[in-house]
């Protein structure tokens, strides 16, 4: 932007930039030139402005391009004035602002009488000018506006700006209008980045007016990035305002807002710089897309397929009993309510369990199976709930999650639950209530969603009564309920069940030519009570399967190879009963004097001995 001489110095040097950049001389001032180059600007059709003098110091106060200063060095103004004193003795330096230290020191060295002033508005040096005329001065030094004043009014005006103060001026603004596009390259890479970004992201500066607002954030807050940038993020949401974290200089990280009817996750990050703040960045991520990330972390790290091996068609037998519990068991499968197992030892309680997690629409999250009775208190607390790295001596680095957090979204199997130390059952209670574990040495609740299937052998209400397991614990376990049959009371499924786990064995043993199951053997089933019940059974067949692989044996030589290898089916009914058989009368001894004490009422005695009807109605059959 230049009028008049600096416009023509202008023309004189441009030419020579032709390769480099492309130049166009726009002769207006002020408020004129102003509009011009923000029009221009709007257009992206500017990088720069050179401008000199009162024009130059105007225009950046009024446009938004950078603005390159035709400089003045001292030497150019006293080269100036040379020129001037070889017209006329009677010379005055009228520059735009400031005077030039320098050259007051050099006039001053030599005893010059050089007048010098200043001017700041058009008028200013308008009046100067003719003031100067009346003082009889001949030669005016200055930049273009002063000496076209200089010639209108019938003096000699020499022009301040040397063609090399132009051309460093030309140099400057190359260099800023390429510094400037790596500027903008960098912030479109930046804003690419942003636009591909699920989180929302907004930038402020130090007045608190956006910068940067991502397509993300316009869908959170509903508001166009058109609409947004230059506007304080304080009106566009006055809950997500920076202020506070620019005045305090300190993050505020996680926070939890509420954006209509979703909630967000929040975080608010100052830009500090040596200056201080220079502004701040928002964040917002959708609190459900978090937890759908968590999920599936967890669902990444958890166990796999070795996790499940029964479904529950494993659970073998067409008996009356089978059927009715496979048919239970499928249909408390789809609900997520807690079950409780009970039955002997060796009934097929975890077998259940994971077929009912198959079953369940959890099958494709982990199944996590613990043995309450496998671990001292203190490992069993680590393993269940996990801990926090620094928890303890020996504590990994980094910590561990429990088995609560490695079962989530998918189901926990607690075997032996009956046997958890009172301790840990306060805690257990506490997490199947607030649906969170807390880590061993850890501040913050981690949410969990867990089905819990809880299996034990021994007589939970019985242990509620004597006080060694809680009361609350109990009823929250046993929300839905089934009973394991014990093998003796599976008569009908016993031909069946031992042929299949005879198979079985063979198979796993590999025998070539399987053998069928011997006849003897098969006589002998019934008459066993089976107090191992399926996992004797498999143990027994499995015994017999090496006994007889690749032999050939006549029956009484069998006979006595079998009597030697399984002695239990062989044994006198009249022999001494086993413990289990004493444990079982006794049980039956303390139902029948329960139920005589309720008068024969059977709901009554059901309720009393924490048994269904037909478990009672099975003791009483079995004695």
């Amino acid at each position: 932007m230049g009028i008049s001489r600096l416009s023509r110095a202008f023309a004189d040097l441009i030419p020579a930039y032709a390769a480099r950049a492309e130049f166009r001389i726009v002769g207006r001032a002020f408020e004129a030139a102003a509009s011009a180059i923000n029009r221009e600007a709007r257009e992206n059709r500017v990088d720069v402005v050179v401008a000199g003098g009162s024009n130059g110091a105007y225009l950046r106060q009024h446009v938004d391009v950078p603005v390159v200063l035709v400089k003045v060095t001292g030497f150019d103004v006293m080269s100036a004035l040379a020129t001037a004193r070889r017209i006329s003795p009677k010379v005055a330096l009228v520059t735009h602002a400031s005077t030039y230290a320098e050259v007051d020191e050099f006039v001053q060295a030599f005893g010059l009488d050089i007048p010098r002033y200043t001017y700041l508005t058009e008028d200013d040096a308008t009046a100067r000018v003719r003031a100067l005329r009346e003082e009889g001065i001949r030669v005016v030094v200055g930049p273009g506006m002063v000496t076209d004043l200089a010639d209108k009014y019938g003096l000699v005006g020499v022009f301040l700006y040397s063609g090399n103060a132009v051309r460093l001026a030309l140099e400057d603004a190359i260099e800023a209008a390429r510094l400037r596009r790596i500027e903008s390259t960098r912030r479109d890479y930046v804003n690419a980045i942003l636009a591909h970004l699920n989180e929302g992201v907004a930038a402020v500066d130090a007045e608190g007016r956006v910068q940067a607002f991502n397509p993300a954030m316009e869908r959170f807050l509903g508001t166009p990035a058109g609409v947004a940038v230059g506007r304080k993020l304080s009106t566009l949401a006055p809950g997500l305002s920076l202020d506070g974290v620019m005045q305090s200089g300190t993050s505020d990280l996680e926070a939890i807002h509420r954006l209509g009817d979703r909630m967000v996750v929040v975080n608010r990050i100052p830009i500090v710089g040596e200056a201080g703040s220079s502004g701040a960045v928002l964040t917002i991520q959708d609190a459900n897309a978090i937890h759908r990330a968590d999920r599936n972390l967890r669902s990444r790290n958890r166990p796999r397929a070795a996790g499940v091996r029964y479904s529950l068609d494993d659970l073998a037998g067409d008996s009356a009993a089978m059927s009715g519990l496979r048919a239970l068991a499928r249909r408390y499968a789809v609900v997520d309510s807690t079950v409780l197992v009970s039955g002997e030892s060796g009934t097929g309680k975890e077998v259940l369990a994971q077929g009912m997690h198959d079953a369940s629409p959890r099958r494709a999250f982990p199944f996590v199976a613990v043995n309450c009775a496998a671990f001292p208190e203190t490992l069993l607390e680590s393993e269940l709930f996990g801990y926090e790295e620094g928890a303890f001596t020996g504590a990994r680095r980094g910590g561990k999650a429990g088995l609560f957090e490695s079962a989530h979204n998918g189901t926990l199997f607690l075997d032996e639950v009956g046997d958890m130390p009172p301790a840990l059952q306060t805690r257990l209670l506490r997490v199947l209530q607030e649906k969170q574990v807390l880590p061993i040495g850890g501040i913050e609740a981690v949410p969990v969603n867990v089905r819990v299937i809880a299996a034990t052998h021994r007589d939970l209400a019985a242990l509620v009564r004597d006080g060694t397991f809680r009361q609350d614990l109990y009823y929250r376990l046993n929300i839905l309920r089934i009973e394991m049959p014990p093998l003796r009371e599976r008569s009908a499924d016993l031909a069946a069940l031992a042929l299949l786990l005879y198979r079985r064995a063979q198979e796993r043993l590999g025998i070539a030519a399987p053998q069928p199951l011997p006849g003897l053997v098969s006589e002998r089933l019934a008459s066993y009570d089976w107090p191992g019940n399926i996992r004797e059974l498999e143990n027994v067949t499995e015994r017999i399967a090496v006994l007889v692989a690749g032999v050939e044996l006549a029956p009484m030589a069998l006979q006595q190879e079998l009597q030697a290898a399984v002695p239990e089916l062989f044994a006198s009914r009249e022999a001494a009963p086993s413990l289990a058989g004493i444990a079982r009368m006794s049980e039956t001894d303390h139902i029948r004097r329960v139920l005589e004490e309720c008068g024969g009422n059977r709901a009554e005695a059901c309720a009393k001995l924490g048994i269904s009807a037909t478990t009672l109605w099975r003791r009483l059959k079995g004695a």
